[in-house]
């Protein structure tokens, strides 16, 4: 076993198994951020390797299903990834675009827009007097990153009164992540919540979620509550219909579903993820290993 895969080598050898035996009832969904680009300081600087994308447009043509899921804007994740055949969730599930191109936003989210928009602003002024402060205007959502600023706790601190306190008295929902803090519509809509539209509408058998950080942890929430539930009419399903499972290949188990979550860890990962997680690996290095021993995986 690579010494990237840190956790969970049973489990990890269990998913190549499964994917082996059913790669076209497989879907992998990849967090971005930290998961298949590396954590840099400015955000706009961040990039997908040129080799991760290469294995991850392999996978696309192979898989059931390749779901990109991201805080950034769908538009955003789409050009930073640029890998075709995929789906693309984008501002934490408010935007998805299936894998042929039809996207569609969230309705419920634009009564919000305007007072999200009020904070767009409250966070520029922000970031103009606090050097190092970064925003991201995503229209639906605001994001307000402090890595850079040279006392950060001294920043979030700052954040948490002129941003954080106000949009929750608003009415706005608060999420958080590495150095960012986030304003959003107060909806019950996540990458959790993207991941299972995505896996309801389709006959699978095994699902993956890759993340780094805790708005990952609705999707793994997502694959194991997906795994958990009775299929034993979609397992019939997928059985009967060839383009589903590869020829020659031994089908996936009646009546079972099985669901992984896998975690890129550095040295700020929150303990949350962790403990989610059935597989953790070394950071995007460690996610590399993954996808080339499952791409390995589906040619054998």
């Amino acid at each position: 076993m690579s010494e990237l895969i840190l956790k969970g080598e049973t489990e990890f050898d269990a998913l190549v198994d499964a994917v082996a035996r059913a790669p076209r009832a497989t879907a992998l969904f990849c967090d971005i951020d930290g998961t298949i680009a590396p954590i840099v300081a400015d955000p706009y600087a961040a990039a997908v390797p040129p080799h991760m994308r290469v294995v991850l447009a392999a996978l696309a043509a192979r898989l059931g299903l390749l779901a990109f899921v991201t805080g950034r804007d769908l538009a955003q994740g789409q050009t930073m990834v640029a890998v075709d055949g995929a789906a693309y969730v984008g501002t934490h599930g408010l935007e998805v675009m299936e894998p042929g191109g039809e996207a569609h936003g969230t309705a419920a989210a634009e009564p919000y827009v305007a007072a999200v928009r009020k904070f767009a602003v409250r966070a520029a002024a922000l970031a103009a007097a606090w050097p190092g402060v970064v925003t991201e205007d995503k229209r639906t959502v605001v994001s307000v990153h402090y890595r850079n600023t040279a006392d950060p706790a001294a920043a979030r601190a700052a954040i948490e009164k002129e941003i954080v306190t106000p949009a929750r008295e608003a009415g706005l929902a608060i999420s958080t992540g590495h150095f960012v803090v986030e304003v959003r519509p107060p909806l019950a809509i996540s990458k959790g919540t993207a991941v299972t539209g995505l896996l309801e509408t389709r006959e699978l058998t095994t699902a993956i979620f890759c993340g780094d950080d805790l708005t990952d942890v609705t999707g793994f929430n997502a694959v194991h509550e997906w795994a958990t539930r009775d299929i034993s009419r979609t397992a019939t399903n997928v059985a009967s219909q060839p383009s589903v499972l590869d020829a020659g290949k031994p089908e996936a188990p009646a009546g079972r579903r099985a669901g992984y979550a896998i975690a890129a860890l550095t040295a700020e990962t929150p303990p949350a993820v962790k403990e989610a997680s059935d597989i953790q690996v070394a950071a995007t290095p460690g996610m590399y290993e993954v996808f080339a021993r499952l791409l390995s995986a589906t040619e054998s």
